[in-house]
């Protein structure tokens, strides 16, 4: 156990399966998000055959926050959880109550990689049952059909993302965010100036 005037307080939780489905044992660790030292870690090891120490028998899924409330218990006892500033986690772990339990739930914070990671993923499956779609030309006043609408936009998107994630201010991250969506359709009244090399 890490010894807690060492601790940043930044807090990093995640989880390791031996199998991506129905896997019988998983690893919990939490590291020092900083230093990237081990601070805790457990093993969880589903009841049946023939694991030693095994001691869980719910879903595989739940595994993780099973760990999860295990290492909570181990950095409260060290008084390390105290000294928490932020939990950094990704987006599959279901300790919501658990962290509520602890009363760290406001300390809870996405890790940008995840988040960005599910969102190509999203768009990805959205463009691929989007291939092609049917717009109105005020021209012509005809309807048209376009192909691939919105190739190259994922990685564009990706990009404009963590630009807005090294945006300290989380008020301006969040309309940075949420303005490039009116950008990508043409109206640039909300674009400040020194983006627009970004958005292009």
């Amino acid at each position: 156990m890490l010894s807690r005037k060492s601790f940043s307080g930044y807090l990093s939780i995640d989880a390791r399966w031996t199998h991506r489905r129905n896997s019988p044992s998983c690893t919990v660790t939490a590291l020092d998000a900083v230093t990237k030292r081990v601070l805790a870690c457990v093993n969880i090891n589903h009841i049946g055959g023939n694991r030693q120490n095994a001691q869980y028998s719910g879903a595989s899924n739940n595994m993780e926050s099973a760990g999860t409330r295990i290492i909570l218990k181990q950095l409260k006892k060290y008084n390390i959880l105290k000294d928490v500033k932020e939990i950094i986690k990704d987006r599959d772990n279901k300790s919501v109550s658990i962290f509520k339990e602890f009363g760290v739930s406001h300390l809870e914070r996405f890790d940008p990689g995840h988040v960005s990671k599910n969102i190509s993923k999203d768009f990805t499956k959205f463009s691929a049952s989007h291939k092609t779609v049917e717009v109105f030309n005020d021209k012509t006043q005809k309807i048209e059909k376009i192909e691939r609408p919105f190739w190259g936009l994922n990685a564009s998107l990706s990009m404009w993302l963590w630009s807005c994630f090294a945006e300290e201010n989380i008020d301006k991250r969040t309309k940075m965010w949420e303005n490039c969506v009116y950008h990508y359709v043409g109206n640039h009244s909300f674009c400040e100036p020194h983006n627009y090399k970004c958005f292009e």
